[in-house]
Parts: structure tokens; sequence; C-alpha cells
């Protein structure tokens, strides 16, 4: 991450086609991790960021997605990258996350991976770093922990598509991986940030401590076997937009709403 350590707060290009949840999705992720913060946190993230919120920086690792990449070391050379793409994590038949390197892959350092690193890197450097180097990790754990809830950024053993492929949403042929990021959400909550995370966020402090039990490799183990029936899809298979909203839409909620108390517990952990 060596270019990421110097990378100016100016670089955000273009928006990259693997954005888990889109920009309502991850903001609303941050909205809900921000009511949750503990007051230390809050402010410590607060002076770190210059004043702004979370939510600002929530799709800051799909805006510079070009940059991140080659930081991350996934260069545009090296035919594997999108194998094991670091907004996505593999899960084993059990839909526990894989953790190893695999004989022939450059990485399966994935999202799981990075926000354990990120985290790490946090806790024991974050008052010592350069200003945009602190930036720049808090942006990329904000998001890496909504992609890791978001159901197609998961490969399994049987899939490892991500959603990369047509389907028929009524009479529309689109990606279903980009049914994930975006539709699925806005569908249902056509409002912003605020008001989605305002309905979502609805958990008891006890509910709440059952989410958030464990650490990242539990929480991708949760969101794996909640979200293995997503992956039943198939190429140029036509759904019919209500009955799937009725099936799939509350898992796309719970799921972010996971992310944003887990989000939460990660960086009170932190700061």
């Amino acid at each position: 991450m060596k270019r990421l350590l110097t990378l100016t707060l100016v670089a955000l290009l273009t928006v990259g086609s693997a954005a888990a949840w889109g920009r309502l999705g991850h903001a609303t992720v941050a909205k809900i991790a921000e009511n949750h913060l503990t007051k230390r946190a809050k402010k410590q993230i607060t002076e770190y960021l210059h004043g702004e919120s979370i939510v600002k920086w929530a799709s800051y690792a799909d805006d510079a997605k070009p940059e991140l990449l080659i930081d991350l070391g996934f260069e545009p050379s090296n035919a594997k990258r999108f194998v094991t793409y670091p907004h996505t994590f593999e899960a084993n038949a059990d839909c526990t996350p894989y953790r190893d390197i695999r004989k022939g892959d450059k990485f399966v350092k994935n999202s799981i991976y990075y926000i354990e690193k990120i985290a790490q890197d946090l806790k024991q450097n974050a008052k010592t770093m350069p200003d945009s180097a602190r930036i720049a990790s808090i942006a990329l754990l904000v998001h890496f922990v909504g992609d890791m809830h978001c159901p197609e950024h998961i490969r399994y053993p049987h899939d490892q598509t991500i959603g990369y492929y047509f389907v028929y949403w009524g009479k529309e042929k689109v990606r279903y991986h980009s049914l994930w990021d975006t539709q699925i959400i806005a569908s249902r909550n056509p409002w912003g940030f605020s008001d989605t995370a305002a309905m979502l966020d609805i958990c008891t402090k006890e509910q709440i401590e059952n989410i958030t039990a464990g650490g990242p490799y539990d929480w991708g183990y949760d969101s794996a076997k909640a979200s293995l029936k997503v992956h039943d899809i198939k190429e140029n298979e036509k759904l019919n937009k209500r009955l799937y909203l009725n099936q799939y839409a509350p898992l796309a909620e719970e799921q972010i709403r996971k992310a944003g108390y887990r989000l939460a517990k990660l960086l009170n952990s932190i700061f």
C-alpha cells in the first residue's frame, strides 16, 4: 500500500463497476455506524477527517479504484487480479471465509483480510500516520466493511462469478451484480441515506451485541451463510420484480444494518 499512504485527497477519479451497495447503501452503512460511535471515537474520527463525516468517505474505495487496485498490488498486468478482488471475499463450502494463499494465486487477501490489516494499522499508528494515509485508511475500512456484507461480493466454490452475468429484471436485461449493488436497496428505499438509516437502525442494545459478537471473520461467515441462497440465480434467468424484492430485499436491508453495527464496533475499538 505504498502509494496509498501518500495518495492525495484530489485523486478521486472514476467510479468502479463493482461498487457494493452503490452510494446509497454505503452511505447508509456509514450513517448507521456513526449513530453508534462512542463520543470518544466520534470526536477522534471527526478530528482526523477534518470535521467531515465518515458518510462522505463511504464510497472512496470505488471512486479511487484505478489507483487503489495498484496500491494494493493488483497490477493491470496480473491476469488473476479479479479472481481475488479486494472488494470481495471467498468462502469455503461450509461458508467459512477462506484465509490462506492458494498455490497459483497472487492473493487471497480479500476484503476481510484488509479490514483486519487496516484496523490493526490504525490501532498502532493512527497518531503518527501521514494525514492522507490516515484518511484513506479510515475510508477503506468504512467501505470494505460494507463490501463484505453485500451478497454478490462473496465467492463460493460453486460460484466464483460475483454476479458478473446478465439476468432479466422484468423486461430489462441487467447485470446480476448491479442488481444487488443498487436496485435491490434503492427500489424499496427511495429516500436519502439518513432516512434509510433511520428506518433500518431499529435493533435493541441486546440485539446489536449479538450481531457484533466476534470479529471480521465471524461476520464473514454470517454474511456468507445468509447470502448463499442469492447465488442460486442463473445467467439469463427471468426474475419477477415484485416476487424477487419480496424475497430478497429484507436480506439486503438486514445486511446493511449488520454492516453498520459491526463497523461501529470496529471503529469504537480502534479510536
